[in-house]
């Protein structure tokens, strides 16, 4: 071990990290005995403690000081079902992102009338910081986090104009696919259908929406669009309507929608596309291999992930952030909608 002396000043954990040539986080892991590090590894620490006389006493300030090493993941439970895919790979990306900065992550469940989870995370001091993957229009979640002191980021737009947030481009890419919908049907024969609207995505996607008819100059059927649609029993009445009032091209506004309708107008007889043009707002591997593949907007859950972890990481660490980041998208056109 490379040996270095305090100097007349008390050690600290940058002392500690420079002789053993670890990071900080790695000490202070060592010293409080919470997260992953090995029996000689901590060892390691432990002598050079001895060797550099850091005081018990501040031994016992850096356990009561001493991060969790934990990031918190708030996913929505009234819905992670119909976003799936999206949850998993964002989910996967944060942890990735996670671990090799030596955090781990700790899935929190929350309902739009229920953060009690959230709260017993936050009042027992269990994670440094919090990722919220679905923001609330009332935002509820980070007047919480603010109220506890607790660094977050948002996956989407958010009610506080604090937040630091990440976002992909849904107003964007809504509208241009609306508006290549639009060019190759009739307004009135388009047909949308959209998740809860208490989540600030799904309005963002409905702006987009209402963003491209505007800029055609033509007006929204209103007996065509339908908001807050979430059981099986209200897809399949939505679905229904659309066929009674003739239309010819349903949007959906993500891939599990998206795959309900088509199973929908299956069981119905109809076939995409000959009868019914349908596309989605949000792109997965599903829509790709149905056949035929579906029209859809491919945003990169991963990478938006991976963007939302490195900011938060770098806040609790003291590191200067952008407070908006907003990532790009891709339309896909497939044969849904030829």
């Amino acid at each position: 071990m490379t040996r270095i002396t305090a100097q007349g000043k008390t050690a600290q954990l940058e002392d500690i990290a420079k002789a053993l040539g670890i990071s900080k986080t790695t000490v202070s892991r060592a010293i409080s005995g919470k997260g992953r590090v090995s029996a000689a590894t901590r060892q390691r620490v432990l002598d050079c403690i001895k060797e550099l006389n850091y005081s018990p006493n501040m031994i016992a300030k850096s356990f009561s000081e001493s991060k969790t090493y934990n990031i918190g993941v708030v996913v929505p439970m009234d819905n992670v079902g119909t976003e799936a895919p999206f949850f998993q790979t964002c989910l996967m990306s944060i942890s990735k992102c996670c671990a090799l900065r030596n955090y781990d992550t700790l899935v929190i469940g929350a309902e739009a009338n229920d953060l009690s989870q959230l709260r017993r995370v936050l009042e027992s001091r269990k994670a440094d910081g919090v990722i919220i993957t679905r923001p609330l229009q009332d935002g509820s979640m980070e007047q919480l986090l603010i109220e506890k002191n607790v660094p977050y980021v948002t996956i989407g737009e958010s009610t506080e104009p604090d937040s630091v947030r990440v976002d992909s481009a849904h107003k964007e890419g809504c509208c241009e696919l609306t508006a290549y919908l639009l060019m190759n049907n009739r307004p009135a024969d388009i047909g949308l259908i959209l998740g809860g609207m208490e989540q600030t995505v799904n309005r963002s996607r409905y702006e987009g929406f209402s963003k491209a008819f505007e800029g055609s100059g033509a007006l929204i059927p209103a007996k065509n669009v339908f908001l807050g649609v979430k059981s099986d029993i209200q897809l399949r009445r939505t679905v229904d309507e659309l066929l009674r009032s003739g239309c010819g091209c349903i949007l959906c506004g993500d891939d599990m929608i998206c795959m309900a309708v088509v199973n929908v107008l299956s069981s119905l007889g109809k076939s995409v596309p000959q009868d019914v043009r349908v596309a989605s707002f949000y792109d997965s591997l599903y829509l790709d291999m149905y056949s035929p593949p579906i029209t859809a907007l491919k945003f990169k859950a991963g990478e938006l992930g991976t963007t939302t972890a490195t900011l938060l990481l770098d806040m609790i660490e003291g590191r200067d952030t952008p407070s908006e980041t907003i990532l790009g998208f891709e339309m896909l056109i497939r044969r849904s909608t030829m």
